[in-house]
């Protein structure tokens, strides 16, 4: 039998030598995503929170779900306070959140095995992963609710270990506040609530202990449950405002995502891909080792259910989710993953020393240390051979492959490149007409820094508007969906290509040499 009480002393002391190792990890990873960040203006959600940021405007168009009150506040201190350009400060948010993920992880892992090696493995695999680095770099919501299910993760297993009832509280606190960031929170409050019932029964804590612990959960959720109470008030609509506030506004909701049953093999094959991808080391097979032998480095049941459910749970929301971008929300399996990970680490540097135990230590650091130079690699190789095929949108200036594929931001920046070129060729009175709602937000923020109030940004569907501007003289700028065509008419004249983007010369009466969508029902 092992000596358990030697194991708990030797954790106590490894948890007591984690907080340095946590520190660290926090300023490296922090100073890395930093490094690596995007400073401009950003396509799509990014460059929507950053502007709904920089205007003050909390409630998301498309309703409460969309809104994110949390990351929204955190958002609005930071510009008010850090003397950066708005849209970097707001990226930070995203950088020190991904941080603080990486520095729980580090002592989460700790906590479940006291072995600082394996979870240094487990916090760089995560640090170094694809998605997780790119959201770090970019404004998004998902780092922050990746930071606080690790510190949910890590109350979890503390106070699997120790019970004490500080912990639990903690977990539900976390939680809450985890949902006044994003509703995916949602998925481990099930895990959650069968702990604390567990605890009750054990008589680790009282159900007074547990109504404390809901009342910070709800404390917590505050910023949305406030949102939502507002709304309601406000609309007096209460099955509108339930439907907003789980799936968006009905002409955008996501419930038919969300609530998604059926599972594709070609969707779940470019999900696992994608988690492939995020790691080209030895971290899923760890992740594999760690949940089948997790009790051999002193993980506790309760500790390895627990995770094992909130693991299933997230992977089986995620894998049949069926958003465009769905790689998006697969951080919080990534989480559980390298937990996972770390513990089956801990397990192999228990095995006795041989030459199979060298091979594998050595393979799982260099593939870890060359894990950058995969990405780079990997992404000049999927551009060669036309990988992404059809997924590939062309928008302008963007090189959709390094969009997706490379995980440091600072190296893809067509979002401020075309918003600064719309603004030049529009001047300081002309008007930019946007095709794409996902670029619209970042042109809207760059002729806010210019201060340039007479130039106006338009959709493509305010025709009479495009009219007006020409008859009025005024430069007419289109930035199309897609560089190589033009989906919208000339109310007069020609679209002329001008780099990526469209000038409205209104001297010509001949049609853009360039294909444009609408040319089947105008041609003779």
């Amino acid at each position: 039998m092992p000596d358990t009480s030697q194991h708990k002393g030797n954790a106590r002391e490894s948890v007591i030598g984690s907080w340095p190792g946590v520190f660290w990890l926090f300023l490296l990873s922090l100073v890395l995503y930093i490094a690596t960040a995007n400073r401009g203006p950003q396509w799509q959600d990014s460059g929507d929170y950053i502007w709904r940021i920089v205007q003050g405007q909390l409630l998301s168009p498309l309703g409460l779900a969309l809104s994110h009150p949390l990351h929204h506040w955190l958002g609005r201190g930071v510009t008010s306070f850090v003397p950066l350009e708005p849209s970097f400060a707001i990226t930070l948010v995203s950088a020190s959140a991904a941080a603080v993920a990486v520095a729980c992880v580090y002592g989460c892992v700790v906590t479940l095995t006291a072995n600082r090696v394996a979870a240094l493995f487990a916090a760089i695999s995560l640090a170094l992963a694809n998605t997780f680095w790119h959201l770090a770099t970019i404004t998004e919501v998902y780092t922050l609710s990746a930071a606080l299910l690790a510190g949910e993760c890590w109350c979890l297993v503390k106070y699997a270990r120790e019970h004490r009832r500080v912990f639990l509280w903690g977990m539900l606190l976390l939680n809450g506040i985890g949902l006044a960031n994003h509703l995916s929170a949602v998925l481990t409050m099930p895990v959650l609530a069968v702990v604390a019932v567990w605890a009750v029964r054990q008589r680790h804590v009282t159900p007074k202990d547990v109504a404390m612990g809901i009342g910070f959960w709800v404390i917590g959720a505050l910023p949305y449950l406030c949102l939502v109470g507002q709304e309601l008030m406000r609309s007096g609509d209460f099955w509108g405002t339930v439907g907003s506030a789980l799936f968006g506004k009905s002409t955008h909701s996501y419930a038919g995502h969300v609530l998604n049953v059926s599972l594709s093999g070609k969707l779940l094959g470019a999900s696992l891909v994608f988690v492939v991808y995020n790691f080209p080391n030895l971290l899923l097979p760890a992740a594999f080792y760690g949940m089948a032998q997790g009790r051999r480095v002193g993980v506790s049941a309760l500790a390895k259910w627990a995770l094992l459910a909130g693991f299933i749970i997230h992977s089986v929301f995620v894998l049949r989710y069926s958003v465009i971008d769905r790689h998006t929300f697969f951080l919080p399996m990534y989480v559980f993953l390298v937990l996972f990970g770390g513990i089956g680490a801990a397990t192999v540097l228990q095995w006795p020393r041989s030459t199979w135990r060298r091979i594998v230590i050595g393979t799982g650091v260099c593939l870890l240390v060359v894990t950058p130079a995969f990405y780079a690699v990997g992404t000049a190789a999927a551009r060669e051979l036309g990988v992404l095929g059809s997924y590939v949108r062309n928008k302008p200036y963007r090189d959709d492959y390094a969009y997706l594929l490379l995980p440091w931001a600072s190296a893809e920046r067509s979002a401020e490149r075309m918003s600064a070129e719309a603004v030049r060729l529009a001047g300081s009175s002309g008007l930019i007409v946007v095709e794409d709602p996902m670029a619209i937000s970042a042109i809207r923020y760059k002729v806010w820094r210019t201060g340039l109030a007479e130039l106006d940004v338009i959709s493509a569907s305010q025709s009479d508007s495009i009219r007006r501007a020409a008859v009025a003289n005024r430069p007419v700028v289109l930035v199309p969906r897609k560089a190589e065509l033009v989906g919208i008419p000339a109310p007069m004249g020609s679209w002329r290509h001008r780099g990526d983007l469209y000038v409205l010369d209104v001297a010509k009466t001949s049609r853009t040499t360039r294909p444009t969508a609408t040319d089947s029902m105008v041609a003779p």
